[in-house]
């Protein structure tokens, strides 16, 4: 391909035409009803995110996710997003949302957000997100495949308490044995475990490599976000550059199945 940022997939033989069988292409009998140009565009490429909501049983349609806050770490591409519960709902337990609020304030507040974190799914193959606009599909490579999970930070503030309660109490206690353990001292039988060398060598390098990439993530600032739903004047201006502007022609040098290979990876070769 070439350096321009939108080209255009100019060989019509790559393209079934419309009313032959698909049979011909090793599909199941399903007369093929229309023939679009492609227009592959990189206006986007470095900075498309496809956002994956495993927790959501159907599509989430636009409206449902309204975060009233939303950050990124860009370089570690980690996204946040704090969307807020209904506490006034019938369903949901006050007794038991203020018992877990202590996990995000010290002042008796309900939980009444719920964070969602991102987490980057590994990429297997490229995907595009496309746009059908005047019999054209316009595609542009997705940067990144992020599932979006809740985050359980607040249980992790609220075992620290509960530990630093627990502590205080363990101290007192351990003061007012010492005495006795100094006047009953017993002989006590220790397990030692012994590894070799390389084992413990392999396993501080390990903790080290996990340790410092939690380091170097946990020491990069948040940057706001601007959250605009689909429907906004800021989400359809966005959205009008996924459509291609350049109309230079490519001459495709490769069948279809060596295209869609170099697209999506190894496939089938009965099936396109």
């Amino acid at each position: 391909m070439s350096d321009t940022p939108d080209v255009a997939m100019g060989d019509s033989s790559i393209y079934a035409s419309a009313g032959q069988p698909a049979t011909q292409y090793g599909l199941p009998d399903d007369e093929i009803a229309a023939e679009l140009p492609v227009f592959l565009t990189h206006k986007l490429a470095k900075s498309l995110h496809m956002l994956v909501y495993p927790q959501k049983e159907h599509a989430t349609k636009p409206g449902l996710i309204n975060p009233t806050v939303a950050r990124i770490k860009p370089i570690h591409r980690q996204i946040e997003l704090d969307i807020p519960l209904d506490v006034q709902s019938p369903m949901y337990n006050k007794e038991r949302g203020r018992e877990l609020g202590e996990g995000i304030s010290d002042v008796g507040r309900l939980l009444d957000t719920q964070t969602l974190v991102s987490v980057d799914i590994p990429k297997n193959s490229t995907y595009l997100a496309g746009v059908v606009r005047n019999g054209e599909l316009h595609l542009t490579p997705v940067e990144c495949l992020t599932q979006l999970r809740p985050s359980l930070k607040y249980l992790d503030r609220l075992a620290e308490k509960q530990k630093a309660a627990s502590k205080i109490h363990d101290d007192n206690e351990d003061a007012e044995a010492e005495d006795d353990k100094d006047k009953d001292a017993k002989a006590q039988t220790i397990q030692v475990t012994v590894r070799s060398a390389e084992a413990e060598e392999a396993l501080r390098q390990q903790q080290n490599s996990i340790a410092y990439i939690q380091q170097k993530l946990e020491e990069e600032p948040w940057s706001k976000l601007a959250y605009h739903d689909v429907g906004s004047e800021e989400s359809a201006l966005v959205a009008e550059k996924l459509v291609a502007t350049n109309r230079e022609s490519l001459l495709c040098k490769t069948t279809p199945d060596e295209y869609l290979t170099a697209v999506i990876g190894n496939m089938n070769p009965d099936i396109l």
